[in-house]
C-alpha cells in the first residue's frame, strides 16, 4: 500500500485529504484522558497540526502495509497503545531500584544513575506516557524535537528502510527479493519507541533528561527490551539495534552490548535467547549480521541534517518572534511557541525557507501558525 506525500506548504486541507484517502482512513488524533499537563499541551500542539495528522496516516498505511500479520498487528499495536511491557516485571519501586543496581553492576549505567532514567513515569490511568503522535524525536536541543516529531523521524526511517531494500534487492540480487522488507520496516519503527516515555514534556516546553544506557541513548536499550518483551525475537532484536552503529567496522561490541543490556532489563539471558554468544574476551554477536542490521543503520539518519537545521532554525525562531507577539525572554513561551511553529512546518522545511533568506523564513513561519 502507498501512502501519498504531503506538500511542505500546500494547501493543509487539500494535502491531508488526499493522504486520508491513500491510508484509507480518517487521520484524527484524539487526546487520550490521563495526560500529564505538559504532555497533554504537547498532544493538543500535534493534534491541531495537519501536517502531523498527515503523517499519522502515512505511518498508519506504511505499517498496515507489513506482510507478516503477527509483526504487523505487534508494530501497528504499538503506534497505537506505546504501553511499556518491558515494565510490568518491575512493579514495586524496590524491584526497579535492584534492577537500577544490576544495571550499573554490569557497566551498561553509571552507579548514580536514576531509576526513573530506567523506568520512567507514565500516566497511571493510560499505562504509558503520551500518544506515539505526539512524541518529540530527541531531547530538547535534537533532531525532530517537536510535538510529533518522533512520528516524522519514524515515517522517514521506515521509507528509506523500505527504499534501501528495494535498491539492495536490485543492485546485488538481480531484482530478487533477498532482503526482508518486513523486518527493515518494522525495526526502523520499533526502535525508538520508547522516546515516547524517555522524552516527555516539562512544563516549560522543554523534555526530560534521557539517561545513556551502553553509553547511548537510553530509549534505544528500552526499545530492544521493549522488542524482547513483546515476544519478537533475536534476529529482529538484533536488526532493532543496530540502528546507532553498524555491527562493522569495529562496532560490533557496540551491538552486542546493547543486546545484553536490554535482555538483562527484558529479563532473559542474551545467550539462550540467541543474542550473544561467549568468548574468551567477553561477548559477541550469536550469529553473522544480516543484511537488515545494515540498511536499518542506514535508514536511522535523518538527524544529520535535522540536527544542523534545528541549531539554524532555533536561533532564528528566536529573533524572529517578536514579529509573532512572541516575548524572547520569556523561555517557556518561547519554548512552546517554537513546539507549535516546527510540528506545523518542521525545522528541516524551515532552514530550506532560510537558505533562500529571511524574508522567506518569517513567510514560512507566518504560514505554518
Amino acid at each position: 500500500m502507498g501512502a501519498a506525500a504531503l506538500p511542505l506548504f500546500a494547501d493543509p486541507a487539500r494535502a491531508l485529504a488526499a493522504v486520508q484517502d491513500a491510508a484509507g482512513e480518517q487521520a484524527s488524533l484524539m487526546i487520550p484522558a490521563g495526560l500529564a499537563p505538559a504532555n497533554e499541551r504537547a498532544a493538543r500542539i500535534a493534534s491541531g497540526s495537519p501536517y502531523i495528522r498527515a503523517h499519522v496516516a502515512q505511518i498508519t498505511a506504511l505499517a498496515t502495509s507489513i506482510g507478516d500479520a503477527t509483526l504487523r498487528a505487534d508494530v501497528l499495536d504499538l503506534l497505537s497503545l506505546p504501553v511499556p511491557r518491558y515494565m510490568r516485571r518491575y512493579p514495586s519501586p524496590a524491584s526497579q531500584l535492584a534492577m537500577r543496581d544490576a544495571m550499573a553492576f554490569a557497566d551498561f549505567i553509571a552507579p548514580d544513575a536514576p531509576v526513573s532514567g530506567v523506568f520512567p513515569p507514565m500516566s497511571p490511568v493510560l499505562g504509558y506516557a503520551q500518544p506515539f503522535w505526539s512524541a518529540p524525536g530527541s531531547d530538547t536541543n535534537g533532531h525532530h524535537s517537536y510535538p510529533g516529531g518522533l512520528c516524522v523521524h519514524e515515517l522517514f526511517n521506515a521509507r528509506m528502510g523500505e527504499q534501501f531494500t528495494r535498491v539492495y534487492d536490485l543492485q546485488y540480487f538481480n531484482g530478487r527479493s533477498a532482503v526482508d522488507r518486513d523486518l527493515a520496516i518494522g525495526a526502523a519503527l520499533y526502535h525508538d519507541i520508547m522516546k515516547t516515555m524517555v522524552f516527555q514534556y516539562n512544563a516549560d516546553g522543554t523534555f526530560f533528561d534521557e539517561l545513556l544506557i551502553g553509553n547511548t541513548g537510553g530509549h534505544h536499550v528500552l526499545s530492544g527490551a521493549e522488542a524482547i518483551a513483546r515476544g519478537r525475537d533475536a534476529r529482529f532484536v538484533t536488526v532493532l539495534l543496530s540502528a546507532h552503529a553498524a555491527p562493522s567496522l569495529g562496532d560490533q561490541a557496540k551491538v552486542a552490548t546493547w543486546c545484553r543490556a536490554a535482555a538483562m532489563l527484558a529479563g532473559v539471558d542474551p545467550v539462550e535467547y540467541g543474542l550473544v554468544r561467549k568468548t574468551d574476551n567477553g561477548f559477541e554477536l550469536a550469529t553473522l549480521p544480516a543484511i537488515e542490521c545494515f540498511v536499518n543503520h542506514l535508514s536511522d539518519h535523518d538527524y544529520v541534517l535535522a540536527i544542523d537545521a534545528a541549531h539554524h532554525v532555533r536561533p532564528m525562531l528566536a529573533t524572529v518572534a517578536p514579529r509573532f507577539g512572541v516575548n524572547p525572554r520569556d523561555p517557556a513561551a518561547l519554548n512552546w511557541w517554537r513546539l507549535q511553529v516546527c510540528s506545523h512546518a518542521t525545522e528541516i522545511a524551515l532552514y530550506h525557507e532560510l537558505t533562500r533568506g529571511e524574508a522567506a523564513f518569517v513567510a514560512a513561519v507566518g504560514s505554518a501558525l
